[in-house]
């Protein structure tokens, strides 16, 4: 059994977070003591039903705030004994390599998203890395962090239950006014405004059909006003996510992720595990199991007419929809069960 303690961002509704709280269920319930250090925030609910403690601790996208509570990171991380420092977002890289050069404790890092810029780690050495996917271990390659060699690649893993499928069958007849969704972050590179320009058109072709955005953020403002805009207030709704991961694809007919950037897409996967037909941008690791037209409908980043002519095949063909979910959840399964990513977690913290 270890010890381990994630480090984490704000829980807010964006991937990383998920992955936060996936990962210290899954090492809970293997048996390991896990703990997460930072704010807290939207998905507390679900670590404190698995019993799960959350250290709370303000942490800070600038550095030199974070240094004013250095003293209490480490304390908190002494008070705990962990194993092993896991540092969920590289927003956290420089601040979590310092705390574990205090504390001694081994740190690792993973990191979500495709990197620009060279990941800075002053007085202090860099963690290990975890990639989510190929395409963001090249990102780190190509800013000059590290060697190939040095970086784990471990997708994402996530929960595809054959209880999906049957809630599809059971769901399988006419409903009404189909929805079409998305969750994700409210916020710039989200790709929540390509969306909402693609619903407009979708409207303009004459179909009938609600939009639902699940999510929160600083975009939120904007959002609404170009909804506004658009003239899709009467058929639009933005909400705040308030029920199981799980649960909030299931209002969905089909699910929409119109990022502008990503790095392997564990929304989309979600979606994917509950057995909706799916539209994504074809960016980071998305484009390693997304197959356009077999399990799913592949479209290039910022292209609303695209996007609107994706939506608006699917809303008319139930048959090719239904067949594109069905082979987006086997991809799931097969390909990213959350077990497999828990165990090679563990394996490289070994390592």
């Amino acid at each position: 059994m270890k010890r381990i303690l994630l480090f984490s961002e704000e829980l807010t509704l964006r991937g990383s977070s998920l992955y936060t709280v996936t990962l210290a269920r899954e090492l809970k319930l293997r048996g390991h003591k896990v703990a997460v250090l930072g704010p807290g925030g939207l998905f507390d609910n679900g670590l404190e039903k698995h019993r799960i403690p959350i250290i709370k601790a303000p942490v800070h996208s600038a550095l030199p705030r974070n240094l004013l509570y250095l003293g209490r990171y480490c304390e908190a991380v002494r008070q705990f004994e962990p194993d092993v420092l896991h540092i969920q977002h590289h927003n956290q890289a420089a601040l979590g390599a310092m705390v574990a050069k205090h504390t001694k404790i081994p740190a690792v890092l993973t990191v979500h998203g495709q990197i620009e810029q060279r990941l800075r780690f002053p007085l202090a050495r860099p963690p290990r890395i975890i990639a989510v996917s190929e395409a963001v271990r090249q990102s780190l390659v190509t800013s000059g962090q590290v060697d190939r060699e040095g970086i784990e690649v471990i997708p994402n893993g996530v929960s595809a239950s054959l209880s999906a499928l049957e809630d599809d069958a059971e769901t399988g007849a006419p409903r009404g006014v189909p929805i079409v969704g998305t969750v994700n972050r409210i916020a710039p590179g989200r790709g929540i405004d390509v969306m909402l320009r693609a619903c407009r058109r979708v409207l303009d072709e004459g179909l009938e059909a609600r939009f639902l955005v699940i999510g929160e953020g600083p975009g939120e403002r904007d959002a609404r006003r170009l909804a506004r805009d658009l003239d899709l207030t009467k058929h639009l709704t933005i909400a705040v996510p308030r029920a199981r991961m799980a649960d909030l694809f299931k209002p969905m007919d089909l699910f929409v992720s119109a990022s502008q950037s990503g790095g392997h897409g564990i929304l989309l996967l979600a979606a994917m595990a509950q057995a909706r037909p799916v539209i994504a941008t074809a960016v980071g690791g998305v484009v390693s199991y997304l197959r356009d037209r077999e399990n799913g409908l592949v479209v290039q980043r910022g292209d609303v007419s695209a996007l609107a002519s994706g939506i608006c095949e699917l809303l008319r063909d139930p048959e090719l929809a239904r067949s594109m979910a069905h082979a987006g959840f086997r991809v799931v399964r097969e390909r990213f069960p959350v077990a497999a990513m828990v165990e090679k977690t563990v394996a490289f913290y070994d390592s």
